[in-house]
């Protein structure tokens, strides 16, 4: 007893209450236990955290606050202490399992000291309650493992899609960033630290396309806008690559900040360059078929200017032999159906040899009208020998279209076929087709080829673009199908609509020359 306590009675008395008004205070839970682990006070934080009052619960063991096999386990902790001083817990805050009156467990932290000057020895122990703290630990290490799986999985759909991400600014700044799939890219195993991000890219560009590629960055750093080019690469390698570079400008208080991706794009091209050929090839063939299928007519229609002329010269040989026949007109007018039957049968072929010539795609500067008026020459063959008209109804002031004429006229050849086809078993006073020019409301030049033929059944019309599809006992099946690639590739639409007054109507628009980059 202090000297205060033995002059003044009510001073013990007084400090108790003070001690129990602390503890009572205390957020945490409060446990003193003697050393055979009974307990001796238990405070409001503990009553309301374990759900136990401290009248009925002092005097028992503190394992009633522990589940099984800490519980178990507990008395032999505490005596092992008592016999060899070995302190494995006290004055070492750890995290426990805790378990409440209703069986109920939660995450508790514990700290335990030995209370002084006590003999035999006592323990406090200070429990808090960290259910919320470890759910929230527990959050934050989810979204870091997603964070983690969602880098991982964006890394691999870089290196799958061979494009990397940059996040730089202009002057550059110490967070800047690249993906190393950028790197990759670049053809750099890592970046160089003393030169940033837009050296790196800018050093990369090919020396042909540096100038055109400074130019739109500058641009868009100025402007402070979306940047979209394409460009060649050099890595260090000598490797050349192409490169698709997308990117969006902002302002920051540090400048401008340039978030943006680098496509490399060669294999793409490079596929996108077989399938094109590929196209052609295929186009190619399908002009020779048509050819093929065109050669009676053209043969007949070679042959008439070649008999022609061959009359004509027969006629000139005998007016020159006669001594008698002085160079008249009849003999001018042999001479000049000579000529223009040969321009004729020349025309024809001229025609013919433009059609099935293997070239590459070229696009030109088009009239429709005239485009077809050529080509009518080759497809009134065909026409005359199945005794069908064919009519030409263009409009006139069309503005012009840009594109690859022998490709269109190939698509045009291909419609009017199929038209003179669809009449074969027609009445002669139907036997007609008529190619028509038009302006569409959209502003496209739109050309249909329009028969008044059986048409087409509506299950028929769904599959008609079809590759393969053919309603024609001897038919391919691609017809169609390449001719709607090749419409589409001139930024068009080939289609299908029926025609008012009976039969078919297959049309396809182009845009014109001045609505095309």
């Amino acid at each position: 007893m202090t000297d205060s306590a033995r002059s003044n009675p009510n001073a013990g008395r007084g400090s108790a209450e003070e001690l129990r008004a602390l503890l009572d205070a205390a957020v945490d839970a409060v446990v003193v236990i003697d050393h055979r682990g009974r307990i001796q006070t238990f405070n409001h934080a503990a009553e309301a955290l374990f759900g136990y009052t401290a009248a009925e619960i002092i005097g028992r063991n503190v394992n009633l606050l522990m589940p099984e096999p800490v519980r178990s386990a507990h008395d032999g902790h505490v005596q092992r202490y008592l016999e060899t001083g070995d302190a494995r817990i006290i004055g070492i805050g750890r995290e426990v399992t805790a378990q409440r009156r209703d069986g109920t467990v939660f995450p508790a932290s514990l700290a335990v000291g030995r209370v002084g000057g006590s003999d035999p020895p006592r323990f406090v122990g200070f429990i808090r309650n960290i259910t919320a703290l470890t759910r929230a630990v527990d959050e934050l290490r989810r979204e870091r493992d997603r964070a983690q799986r969602n880098q991982e999985l964006l890394q691999h759909a870089q290196e799958l899609a061979n494009l990397g991400n940059f996040d730089i600014h202009v002057p550059p700044m110490p967070d800047d960033y690249c993906s190393p799939q950028l790197l990759r890219i670049l053809g750099l195993e890592q970046r160089r630290s003393a030169a940033s991000i837009a050296d790196l890219i800018q050093d990369s560009v090919h020396p042909d396309d540096r100038e055109q590629f400074m130019q739109a960055w500058r641009e868009n750093l100025k402007r402070v806008r979306r940047l979209n080019i394409e460009c060649r690469i050099r890595r260090p390698d000598s490797a050349i690559r192409r490169v698709h570079m997308l990117a969006q400008a902002s302002s920051s208080t540090q400048g401008v900040r340039l978030m943006g991706t680098l496509h490399d794009i060669t294999e793409r091209n490079e596929a996108l360059e077989q399938v094109r050929l590929a196209q052609e090839r295929l186009a190619h063939v399908a002009r020779l078929s048509t050819m093929g299928e065109m050669a009676a007519g053209l043969s007949h229609e070679i042959n008439q200017p070649l008999t022609a002329i061959a009359t004509y010269a027969q006629a000139c040989q005998r007016l020159l032999g006669s001594e008698e026949t002085p160079v008249s007109a009849e003999l001018r007018e042999a001479l000049s159906q000579i000529g223009k039957q040969a321009l004729r049968a020349g025309e024809v072929i001229r025609r013919l040899r433009s059609m099935v010539r293997s070239r590459e795609f070229r696009r030109e500067t088009i009239d429709c009208n005239d485009l077809i008026q050529d080509l009518a020459a080759l497809a009134v063959t065909d026409a005359r020998a199945a005794d069908v008209r064919l009519t030409l109804e263009l409009a006139p002031g069309l503005p012009p279209v840009t594109g690859d004429p022998i490709q269109l006229q190939q698509v045009l050849l291909n419609l009017v076929r199929n038209a003179i086809d669809a009449l074969s078993d027609s009445d002669r006073a139907q036997r007609e087709i008529i190619v028509q020019t038009s302006l569409g409301d959209a502003g496209d030049v739109e050309i249909a080829v329009i028969d008044r033929g059986p048409g087409v059944s509506a299950d028929v019309a769904l599959k008609l673009f079809s590759p393969f599809f053919t309603t024609k006992a001897q038919g391919t099946g691609l017809g169609l199908a390449i001719s709607s690639t090749i419409v589409r590739t001139h930024g068009g639409r080939l289609g299908y609509r029926e025609n008012p007054g009976g039969g078919a109507c297959f049309y396809f628009t182009l845009p014109t020359a001045g609505g095309t980059t």
